[in-house]
């Protein structure tokens, strides 16, 4: 805000001066620092834009209500050298807004609905035996996280529509919280983006995210075409690695993971069963299994 300009008139001056020190909130901060007249005087303009300034934030309702020249900022007075500095510092709403932003840079949602970024663990359905064990395995799980603790992620088997994208997208939410980078990605449409990746020369820069982001989560694995290259020269070394260097990986699934290498062979021979075996054993190693049912 541009700063008031004034004639010296010792009327004027002590008018405003009275007004100023009228002000309940001026008047406290004038008193705790034991601040003079003369001092006031000399930093009438810095007072009186304050003044104006700081009721709108005390009647704000959210930064799309701001009135304030630069959003989100609050005025604050310090007293420092017998000298008052009015200063704008972000306000609670700025913080809370660049908080929530902070988190959502460190999700990477591939090919998954925008709900995920709303998914909340305080919103987890918890009405059975089931889902009430399940969320404190999370909670553990999440514990171990933020102290720093090798832990296992997460195979959610269920059926359709019983809250497992959700239940991970909660999950990758809270990580992010913690300040985990978190790739959270649909698989059968990954997939696609792999393979679609050999022409454009994305491939390795593809890979090397999904091996070394902090959380890896593969929504509905099984859920894709069978591929035999995308299965050996992309999901195998990328399990590996994330394995090797205890990397957390989670999985939904509508099969069980005993059941997953049977979705992912192309054909009846041997070497494939094999191939796809030793993917559903890498899981095995990188997760728990845990059966979701339904919410009723």
């Amino acid at each position: 805000m541009e700063k008031l300009k004034f004639k010296k008139n010792s009327t004027i001056v002590d008018k405003i001066i009275d007004d100023i020190t009228e002000d309940s909130n001026l008047k406290r901060f004038f008193m705790k620092h034991d601040i003079t007249t003369e001092t006031i005087e000399n930093h009438l303009n810095d007072l009186i834009t304050y003044q104006q300034e700081h009721p709108r934030c005390l009647e704000c309702e959210g930064l799309d209500h701001c009135t304030q020249d630069t959003l989100g900022h609050q005025p604050v007075l310090n007293y420092l050298n017998d000298a008052i500095r009015l200063s704008y510092q972000p306000c609670n709403y700025l913080r809370h807004h660049e908080r929530t932003q902070n988190v959502k840079n460190r999700i990477n949602a591939l090919y998954m609905p925008h709900m995920i970024y709303n998914a909340k663990l305080a919103d987890f359905y918890m009405q059975s035996p089931e889902r009430k064990a399940l969320y404190k395995e999370i909670m553990a799980f999440m514990k171990k996280v933020k102290l720093g603790e090798p832990t296992k992620g997460f195979y959610l088997c269920g059926e359709y529509q019983i809250g497992k994208t959700y239940t991970l997208a909660a999950m990758a939410n809270h990580l992010a919280e913690l300040n985990k980078s978190v790739v959270i990605a649909y698989y059968p449409d990954l997939t696609r983006e792999i393979k679609s990746s050999i022409r454009t020369g994305e491939l390795e820069n593809i890979i090397s995210n999904l091996k070394n982001v902090d959380v890896l989560m593969l929504d509905d694995i099984g859920g894709e075409s069978p591929s035999q290259w995308v299965r050996d020269e992309v999901l195998g070394p990328i399990l590996q690695h994330r394995l090797l260097d205890q990397k957390i990986t989670c999985f939904t699934s509508n099969v069980p993971l005993k059941e997953l290498p049977k979705f992912m062979i192309e054909n009846a021979q041997q070497a494939e069963k094999v191939k796809a075996y030793r993917i559903g054993e890498r899981i095995k190693h990188l997760t728990d299994e845990y059966r979701m049912t339904e919410t009723k």
